[in-house]
């Protein structure tokens, strides 16, 4: 079970993406059902007349109530998930909090991860405050932009967008258990719970394991046949019935297992989401960058429009307008990172960089209209392309593959 960096980065990619696209959905979901506000029963109203104590549920029932989440509007939580096998063990640690809001509002909530496997770690978050939301790492954030996070938004607003059986969660608990069995009472955050237990299916385990795990790029560290154990235990509210913990473990026998914890706490009860504290400009760097470039891309999946986040964010734009104004030289390389050439040019580009007094800019492709009437008139549509701007704002367009020699000259040339 190698795990690579790349699979890191998907996996984070994968669980934060898959939490905000959740959350909106849930979102619009909810807001289907809300009750005016008038018409909602007000803290008075509700200490006049206490509840009555739930009948008492047989263990099946708690179960079932366990998974009923649409009855949870807010709740901070913890969760972890782990996986070992005779070459190796990744740990995804998770925390964060939820709260739903008005109907027809983005729920404001925060998710931070830590995958971890053979001395990395990859860490990331994400935060959403309803008309706003960042990308997290400890006390700093990067905010979203509007490009990105305005359709979202607008598709809470409207009712439009994905479906819940588009969203990347193919693991489902509840059709998996057997032999469901009372476990007796348990305190939880102050709340007493009903334990409860059951054993669970392993064909159909692993086959959900599996799947969740393959939109990854990973593998699971055995088959259904070689299953030693699988369990699943639920702690849920005696009498609100809502679920406080929850526990899944599949054994592999010495090929290794698999395991699931989740709690969730202040259930029902407002939690403190804020921004956070540091709000920097562009997009975060190094690995964590690459993990911002995929956890858009699933937002954005739906739209059919990829996105670049380091085009939507680059402050090269309004650097180059600068230098133009001031009479200076600009070389600007429009580049694909997927692109053989674009890889070869960028070393050039890097060199040239340094034989110059002129600002040389590097930039993806999809920033091209950020840089507007500096280049609109070139028609940059391919790459590798570079745009020279000499001292007087003329452009001119170098499209392929040239030598550091033939570019430097022509930096050189450019009035």
């Amino acid at each position: 079970m190698a795990i690579s960096r790349p699979f890191l980065l998907a996996l984070l990619g994968a669980l934060l993406a898959g939490a905000t696209l959740f959350a909106v959905q849930n979102a619009r979901n909810s807001s289907d059902d809300a009750a005016p506000v008038a018409e909602q029963s007000t803290p008075e109203q509700q200490a006049a007349a206490p509840a009555e104590p739930a009948p008492a549920a047989n263990p099946e029932e708690l179960l079932q109530a366990a998974f009923n989440t649409g009855t949870v509007d807010s709740t901070a939580f913890t969760a972890k998930l782990s996986a070992s096998s005779r070459e190796e063990r990744l740990s995804v640690d998770l925390t964060g909090a939820f709260e739903q809001g008005a109907a027809n509002d983005v729920p404001e909530f925060e998710l931070s991860a830590a995958v971890k496997t053979a001395g990395r770690t990859v860490e990331g978050g994400f935060t959403s405050l309803g008309d706003k939301a960042y990308f997290t790492r400890g006390d700093t954030g990067w905010e979203v932009p509007e490009e990105v996070w305005g359709p979202v938004v607008e598709a809470v607003e409207t009712g439009a967008g994905a479906q819940p059986q588009t969203l990347p969660l193919t693991f489902d608990p509840q059709t998996l258990v057997r032999d469901v069995k009372s476990e007796g009472t348990e305190t939880i955050d102050g709340v007493e719970t009903s334990h409860v237990s059951a054993v669970v299916d392993p064909k159909r385990a692993v086959r959900q394991l599996a799947a969740a795990a393959g939109l990854a790029g990973a593998s699971l560290p055995g088959r259904a046949d070689v299953v030693k154990s699988a369990e699943l235990d639920a702690w849920v509210g005696t009498d609100d019935r809502l679920l406080r913990r929850l526990t899944f473990d599949v054994g592999f026998g010495r090929r290794g297992e698999v395991g699931v914890e989740l709690e969730l706490s202040g259930v029902n009860e407002p939690q403190d989401i804020e921004a956070p504290a540091r709000v920097r400009e562009g997009m975060p760097g190094g690995l964590f960058g690459v993990f911002s470039e995929g956890l858009v891309g699933g937002v954005t999946a739906g739209t059919g429009q990829p996105v670049s986040l380091a085009a939507l964010t680059s402050p090269n734009p309004d650097r180059a307008a600068r230098a133009v104004k001031a009479g200076k030289k600009v070389v600007i390389f429009f580049h694909n990172p997927k692109g053989l050439d674009d890889l070869a040019m960028k070393r050039v580009v890097r060199a040239v960089d340094g034989r110059t007094k002129a600002l040389v800019l590097t930039d993806h492709v999809d920033a091209v209209e950020r840089y507007g009437k500096m280049v609109e008139d070139l028609g940059v549509s391919q790459t590798p392309a570079v745009v020279l701007i000499d001292s007087t704002g003329d452009a001119r367009l170098i499209e392929g593959y040239v030598d550091t020699d033939t570019l430097a000259q022509a930096v050189a040339d450019a009035r």
